[in-house]
């Protein structure tokens, strides 16, 4: 892309993000006049101060004292007014922009949750986490600030430059006769602004990634005793950010020295141009003050004309990195919100279904059909890859398949709201969902308006309450991030907790028993035993120990194939499953 951007390129694209970013400022319309209008009330006070400051100054210079205290109060009341005015759109533009980026940091995260597994495969954790929060900060000079600030300096020039030809039309002149020199600094810096700061916003993010990994690895890092190579690549990383920075900081910097040299060199020559007119009498002391002071304030919007176009350019690729995410679509569309399921047996259905990832030409489903009855207990085993997950992907629509049809109860789930369709799903993954807070509020994640007694009942049901009710707090013990302060076995049977408090007709089990000892396992299986009862259970594991209870099971090969029967069955007609139990069993016996 071009850097040496023209201006009415800048203004179509920002034409095009106000517009994306209207609905989030609509509500603020009326605020947004009120600031408006507060900026020319400002204005005249400002023009009328400055009149009788330098009306002051002529009284002084001329002996003129007994007028003196009159003005002097005039302008103290002013001034009272002036700041009071001041606050007030200072305070309603402080509500408005944290309003703005209260919407869109609400609506980016509800789209990303929408978006789930798409996104965050193809973005690292922190770089998404630096578009929610310092990206959708650097909106407010797009959507907010730049049209108030275009209308608060066109009024201001308009006001001051009036004043100045009505005060001295030659003084004037001088001083619109320097405006092309802040057009044409203005057209040198933004471009070099705009390159440096998308290169920063970036490489932040990335900086921002490197830590979060760091963050969520910190055992795994000391284990493997690779401190210094983390520090080595965030020193790296961090070094690339700081560069892009410092050269954005350095235009910023070098700009703003720039501007004050010119108003400055203006100050000089009117100066001495003014003095002509105070030595010939067509001019006061007072009176050529009060030019000086217009010019300090046409100065602000002259500053602030120029700067515009190196803002949008700085945070063009903020608003683009946002757009980005906003404009990607869900893997399912809920088109159907108002449509809802009601599980009465929870019969579930795989018919015709064929089903590749997006992105990928291999199947992983070819046109199968499975039956799984109500009530049914059905365990999913094979070996990693071959679709186990991903056929509870479907059951849950994270994904739709290419081809046929999931139904449950009958009804297709493409034509049921996916709140309706996940409510009535249960599903324990091998990460359980946890949240810094209490036992109590990670129960309730599941079911907000469950009761005590019920926490309680499920956390019995789950053998959690067994480690629950030692703790000094109980149920209102902070477990930490992700459940850092619990064991694994005590996060699994939390998670079974959440299960049995949401208490819906179909079960899904992840991993829910892997990575714990034999004893942990044992205490999983029997609350698994408890929580299938009654409701159609998928249960997807690698451990062949923690299925022979289930009332079915389905092997899946490499080959998208899928083998059903019980335990006995598969163990005498299938080879893989065959050659598969016994290597684990082995293993198992030999530890």
């Amino acid at each position: 892309m071009a850097m040496e951007m023209k201006f009415s390129q800048l203004l179509k694209w920002q034409r095009e993000i106000v517009h994306f970013f209207l609905p989030y400022v609509r509500q603020e319309r009326g605020k947004l006049a009120f600031i408006a209008m507060l900026t020319l009330v400002m204005t005249a006070a400002n023009a009328l101060l400055i009149w009788k400051v330098g009306g002051a100054i002529t009284l002084i210079t001329q002996g003129q004292f007994e007028q003196l205290n009159t003005t002097l109060l005039i302008i103290a009341a002013i001034v009272l007014f002036n700041q009071s005015v001041q606050f007030t759109q200072s305070y309603t533009m402080q509500r408005v922009t944290l309003r703005f980026v209260d919407r869109v940091r609400g609506k980016f995260l509800e789209h990303l949750m929408l978006l789930s597994f798409p996104v965050s495969n193809k973005f690292a954790k922190g770089d998404l986490l630096t578009r929610l929060t310092s990206d959708v900060d650097r909106l407010l000079p797009y959507v907010i600030n730049a049209p108030l600030n275009l209308f608060s300096s066109v009024v201001l020039l308009t006001v001051y430059g009036s004043i100045l030809f009505w005060i001295d039309w030659q003084l004037a002149l001088i001083v619109a006769a320097m405006a092309p020199l802040f057009y044409l600094s203005q057209h040198y810096v933004a471009p070099k602004t705009g390159k440096a700061s998308r290169h920063f916003i970036q490489e932040n993010a990335n900086l921002v990634a490197v830590e979060e990994q760091t963050l969520s690895n910190l055992k795994s890092i000391s284990s493997f005793g690779s401190e210094q190579l983390i520090r080595d690549k965030h020193k790296t990383q961090f070094d690339t950010a700081r560069s892009w920075a410092l050269k954005a900081r350095t235009i910023s910097i070098s700009y703003n020295a720039f501007f004050a040299i010119l108003m400055y060199f203006v100050g000089i020559v009117i100066i001495y141009s003014g003095v002509s007119g105070i030595q010939s009498g067509t001019l006061t002391i007072g009176v050529l003050i009060s030019f000086i002071m217009y010019i300090r304030f046409l100065a602000a919007p002259m500053r602030t004309l120029a700067l515009i176009p190196i803002q949008l350019q700085a945070n063009r690729a903020a608003a683009d990195r946002i757009m980005e995410i906003m404009n990607m679509r869900p893997a399912v569309e809920d088109v159907n919100k108002d449509t809802s399921i009601k599980i009465d047996e929870g019969k579930i259905a795989f018919s015709d279904v064929s089903f590749s990832y997006p992105g990928s030409s291999n199947a992983v489903f070819k046109n199968i059909t499975l039956n799984i009855q109500a009530g049914e207990c059905v365990a999913l085993v094979g070996p990693s890859g071959a679709g186990k997950s991903t056929l509870a992907a479907l059951l849950l629509r994270f994904y739709d398949p290419q081809q046929g049809v999931v139904t449950i109860d009958g009804a297709d789930i493409k034509n049921v709201s996916l709140a309706s369709l996940r409510r009535q799903i249960s599903i324990v993954w091998q990460e359980p969902l946890l949240i810094n807070g209490t036992l109590k509020e990670n129960l309730l994640l599941s079911r907000p308006d469950a009761s005590d007694e019920e926490l309680m009942t499920a956390c019995k049901s789950a053998h959690a309450w067994e480690f629950i009710s030692k703790l000094e707090a109980g149920m209102d013990t902070v477990i930490g991030t992700k459940g850092v302060n619990l064991s694994v076995g005590q996060k699994q049977r939390l998670a079974i907790a959440q299960a049995f408090v949401r208490d819906t007709p179909v079960l899904v089990l992840d991993e829910a028993s892997s990575a714990l000892d034999s004893h942990s396992e044992q205490m999983i299986v029997d609350a698994i035993q408890s929580l299938r009862q009654n409701r159609t259970t998928l249960i997807i594991a690698h451990r062949f120990s923690s299925i022979r209870n289930a009332d079915r099971i389905l092997y899946f090969n490499h080959n998208g194939a899928i083998s059903s029967g019980t335990h006995d069955e598969l163990m005498a007609t299938i080879a893989d499953y065959k050659d598969a139990v016994n290597w684990q069993t082995t293993r198992l016996g030999r530890e």
